[in-house]
């Protein structure tokens, strides 16, 4: 059975002012994200327009994933989103899925898509959020909902969107729930037969957030946390306060929470998320119209982008993440107790903070934790192509099934790849060279930066050793190098390392890790290597790190082996393979462009040791 999993929406010019999507735009500030305009909603009302980013998508045969990827990486649209701000379909991702499986759209049997609005669903959002919105938000809400149910949400626009994609319809079209695609794109890859399932994130179609019961092919639900309760949606208004992009910027108010103290806004956040019995929580002020002069009353101003950033913001996101830990570990320590349940798994935007997987890993609640790789929307292609093979099979996944690698992007071959170095050949010169993770590994030891491009492309929004820029973690003055001369991105921000699996515990406190192969923990650096690896040592004495092992990459392994063997460490500096808002680089012409547009010294691009010319 060969299904084809999706995520996105688009919008087109169906709408009135050709269709712009407010909430798409990326750089909106924070009276931007609290304004009633062009047909959009406050983000604290939760706009239905701000559906449809990140779009992807997967093929699934016989309960294996063959192919998936973001269609981002085709495009070079970060999230997949146009220059007017519109969310694009997955068009070129689904052709490169479609071609890996060695099949034509006709073949598939059935195609999944992430997310299920019915008519009565949008009732049920708006009687949801009525309570807290005035007479005169509650209508414009309404209105703007029910435009965009009819020309984006609606299952016939949906199948008039896929047809304009690939050119026909599907002749078995069955759309998931926004929440249960999170939740089995985590257990069905967490290769476990029993687990606990938690999603986290900003909105599906009614909920921000599902506790679930994985056994065998079924998961069970065990309870929904219904709008306006939102981490999500509060960490991204957080977020955008603190002066950083409305979408995908979160991560930057993990890494800025490092710098600050809970202490000085600890009860404000104890105001917004309310614990409550039974492992609930809420967060009621989110959706009122007094929100944004709440925030701005207790937190002060908001940042500009160009602002310096002070010790109040670091303050602010220190707080926020605080909440964070507090509410989620409250509801995992009730499920906990009451399933007996000692495996875990995680999906959704809020999965990809790392700092709270790697609170949840140390809080000793369970044995273990599987996080989703891909646990933004992009993942959700994923999980609706697996909930809807294993509904329609009713057979248990695998128990050798988990994800223990995500190369499941594209790949190129040595023609492929000297095509793209010949367009640049005025500008580069390279070699063959028989070890090219030798050559690469010396480059590193002599503190030289060095993009690694290889095999296929990681699914999710790490790079893992395919698509990486590599460096030394030894140097103290790495980290800015990079921040400032190669990915042009602001100094505060950390980088991981990629360890050899087998060395991981001696440089780092596994606690509740026996390992860390997506990059999606934080652990502490051991007191004795902090000064020795400061280059990825956070200001907190935490590390993102990457665990390789020689079966999931052995090329990257005997990189990162070499390493250890010229400089006694068994540990690269990791950071994607981009630049400052861009996807990170998927075919080799992406490789070379990026390489030649920053301080990056050399490359290591299939066997080509690669320099530019001086």
């Amino acid at each position: 059975m060969i299904v084809l999993g999706y995520t996105g929406f688009t919008r087109d010019s169906r709408l009135p002012g050709g269709g712009r999507s407010l909430f798409a735009k990326t750089d909106l500030g924070f009276d931007g994200i609290f304004s009633f305009r062009d047909g959009e909603v406050p983000f604290s009302m939760f706009p239905l327009g701000y559906l449809g980013h990140d779009a992807s998508a997967a093929i699934v045969v016989d309960g294996e994933v063959l192919a998936c990827a973001a269609e981002e990486r085709f495009t070079r649209a970060k999230h997949a989103l146009n220059l007017a701000g519109n969310t694009l379909l997955p068009v070129n991702a689904v052709a490169y899925c479609l071609d890996t499986a060695g099949i034509t759209i006709d073949e598939v049997d059935m195609v999944a898509h992430y997310c299920d609005f019915q008519l009565p669903l949008i009732a049920k959002r708006l009687e949801l959020l009525r309570p807290f919105l005035s007479d005169g938000a509650a209508g414009k809400v309404e209105e703007s909902y029910m435009q965009l149910y009819r020309t984006m949400l609606c299952r016939s626009a949906v199948l008039e969107q896929f047809e304009r994609m690939v050119g026909t319809r599907p002749d078995v079209f069955i759309p998931v729930r926004h929440h249960d695609s999170h939740a089995a794109s985590a257990y069905y890859a967490s290769g476990f037969d029993e687990a606990l399932i938690l999603t986290l994130d900003g909105t599906g179609e009614l909920e921000s957030s599902i506790l679930a019961v994985g056994e065998g092919s079924n998961i069970r639900e065990l309870r929904r946390v219904f709008l306006p309760t939102s981490l999500g949606a509060l960490y991204l208004i957080v977020t955008v306060f603190l002066g950083f992009r409305s979408l995908g910027d979160e991560y930057k108010v993990m890494g800025l929470a490092a710098y600050g103290d809970p202490c000085r806004y600890r009860d404000f956040f104890e105001s917004i998320v309310h614990l409550e019995s039974e492992g609930r929580y809420s967060t009621p002020l989110l959706a009122q119209d007094t929100f944004k002069d709440l925030i701005i009353g207790e937190l002060g101003p908001p940042r500009r982008p160009d602002d310096q950033i002070e010790d109040r913001h670091a303050d602010v996101a220190a707080a926020l993440q605080e909440a964070l830990y507090r509410a989620v570990l409250h509801s995992l320590t009730h499920a906990r107790s009451t399933t007996g349940i000692t495996r875990l798994c995680l999906a959704g935007g809020v999965a990809l903070n790392c700092s709270l997987n790697g609170v949840i890993a140390r809080s000793g609640l369970f044995d273990d934790i599987f996080v989703q790789p891909a646990a933004s929307d992009e993942g959700c292609s994923v999980g609706a192509a697996l909930n809807a093979y294993y509904q329609k099979n009713n057979r248990s996944p695998a128990h050798d099934s988990r994800w223990n690698q995500v190369y499941l992007g594209p790949e190129y071959d040595e023609g492929e790849i000297l095509v793209s170095l010949h367009l640049y050949r005025e500008r580069i010169q390279w070699e063959i060279v028989d070890n090219i993770e030798q050559t690469v590994a010396i480059e590193l030891a002599r503190g030289k930066v060095a993009g690694w491009f290889q095999g296929r492309m990681e699914f999710g929004p790490r790079a893992l050793g395919n698509r990486s820029i590599l460096a030394d973690p030894r140097d103290d003055g790495m980290k800015d190098r990079i921040n400032e001369k190669v990915k042009r991105r602001e100094p505060f921000r950390p980088f991981a390392p990629s360890v050899l699996e087998e060395d991981a515990q001696e440089y780092f406190d596994m606690q509740g890790l026996s390992s860390s192969p997506f990059m999606l923990f934080t652990a502490p650096v051991k007191d004795a290597y902090r000064a020795k690896i400061p280059a990825v040592t956070h200001v907190d004495g935490s590390a993102r790190l990457q665990t390789v092992s020689r079966s999931a990459n052995p090329l990257y392994w005997e990189l990162i082996y070499e390493f250890k063997r010229l400089t006694g460490v068994p540990l690269v500096l990791n950071t994607s393979f981009n630049v400052r808002n861009e996807p990170i680089v998927c075919s080799p012409e992406d490789a070379v462009r990026c390489f030649l547009s920053t301080d990056i010294d050399c490359m290591g691009i299939g066997r080509f040791f690669v320099k530019k010319r001086v």
